[in-house]
């Protein structure tokens, strides 16, 4: 069972999978293609069968390029076997021109699906305007990706070299997104030469898989719980880094992906990653205003202490005890401590508030690390920039402020 309640996947027959690409729908294009196929079939050894016919109403762009490539190759050929004076070469070279042609006027059909396709990005990241938190970010990315059309899609970001899902959007399932978090999360997979988007990091460029249950470059465990049949993947950047994906597909509508699709979530990836980098580094300055602004205040009683406090003929004249009005800490100058709950989540970013939580569970450095798929080193850094933007001289100090916020937060909401 991948997910409960829904039965183990059985790889899905291709034909019950249909194309994402638009189908034809101008007659003259149809008729073209017809009249060609009806002469490649008299003048060359191509034999044509019933791909591409007009009369089919799933041909899409995809396939008719498809055979015009065939048509095209079997006529280069026919032409190589025909003297220059043959009966058959003047027909032959009005064939390939004609071929040449209708391609190009599928082509124009494919660049005018692309500026739809634009479209429907900014559609897209008209969703992501409002987001004022990195959180609101990750949490509404997967929404927006599902406005291009997709129904399911997820963000991932790279921890250690792993990729691992932040937040999943499926149609009407949430409980199958957060089924897919999971999954990713319990297992995350290394960015290697064994796994597919590997190829994302190092080509900065998105990719396209289409047959997820067969292909062994995938992740094995989202691959089994999403029940994928074919996706796009697609890098977030941020500051010149792959620091993430875009994952999505068409599961419900039944539908592959396409090169459009490819190219489509690719637009919409690299517009987020910009607005993310927006809205990351402007958390960042808010953090930053905030302990300049306490770091002047403690200035400003320091000095007054220093310049107007009283000079007692004692040792503490130099130093102060610590509640003396106006007066810095033993320790020397430091900020105030904090006071209430909304400043510790403006001082603290996501990640240390997540590390501050194990801190309060018990947790050693090492079973941060393990908890959060990060470094020992890293949790380590973690708990030094917590102990100093909270201003706590050790563990103990720095978990004993945030129970006490917690318990304020309680009785208030109680």
């Amino acid at each position: 069972m991948g997910v409960e309640g829904r039965p183990a996947l059985a790889v899905a027959d291709p034909d019950e999978w249909r194309s994402t690409s638009r189908p034809i729908a101008d007659p003259e294009l149809r008729a073209g293609l017809e009249d060609v196929l009806d002469r490649a079939a008299s003048l060359t050894r191509l034999d044509v069968g019933q791909d591409g016919r007009s009369s089919d109403p799933t041909l899409d762009v995809d396939r008719l390029r498809a055979v015009l490539d065939r048509v095209h190759r079997s006529v280069v050929e026919a032409l190589r076997d025909e003297a220059p004076g043959g009966p058959s070469h003047p027909r032959l070279l009005d064939l390939l021109l004609d071929a040449r042609a209708l391609d190009d006027r599928v082509v124009a059909v494919v660049e005018a699906d692309r500026g739809a396709a634009f479209d429907r990005v900014r559609e897209a990241m008209a969703a992501l305007r409002d987001a004022a938190t990195v959180d609101q970010m990750l949490a509404r990315a997967p929404v927006a990706a599902s406005r291009l059309g997709f129904d399911r899609a997820f963000v991932s970001a790279i921890e250690r070299s792993c990729f691992i899902p932040q937040a999943c959007f499926i149609q009407g399932d949430p409980e199958w997104a957060a089924a897919v978090v999971q999954a990713g999360k319990e297992r995350p997979r290394r960015l290697d030469q064994t796994l597919a988007e590997t190829e994302i990091v190092r080509r900065r460029a998105p990719i396209r898989v289409l047959d997820v249950q067969r292909d062994p470059r995938v992740h094995r465990e989202i691959a089994e719980v999403s029940m994928s049949r074919s996706y796009v993947a697609a890098p977030v950047v941020v500051r010149g880094q792959v620091v993430g994906f875009l994952h999505a597909d068409y599961f419900a509508q039944r539908r592959l992906v396409s090169a459009l699709d490819r190219d489509m979530l690719w637009m919409f990836s690299e517009a987020f990653g910009q607005a993310f980098e927006g809205v990351a580094l402007a958390a960042r300055m808010s953090t930053l205003r905030q302990v300049v602004k306490q770091a002047a205040a403690t200035t400003d009683g320091t000095v007054a202490w220093a310049v107007d406090g009283e000079l007692p003929l004692t040792a503490e004249a130099s130093a102060p005890a610590v509640d003396a009005p106006g007066a810095p800490p033993a320790a020397g100058p430091r900020v105030a401590a904090i006071s209430g709950g909304p400043e510790i989540d403006e001082l603290l970013t996501r990640r240390e508030r997540e590390v501050l939580r194990l801190m309060a569970a018990g947790e050693t450095n090492g079973g941060i690390a393990d908890r959060l798929v990060i470094s020992h080193g890293t949790a380590k850094t973690h708990v030094k920039h917590i102990l100093r933007k909270l201003r706590a001289s050790n563990r103990a100090e720095a978990v004993s402020r945030y129970l006490q916020i917690e318990h304020r937060r309680a009785h208030a909401d109680g």
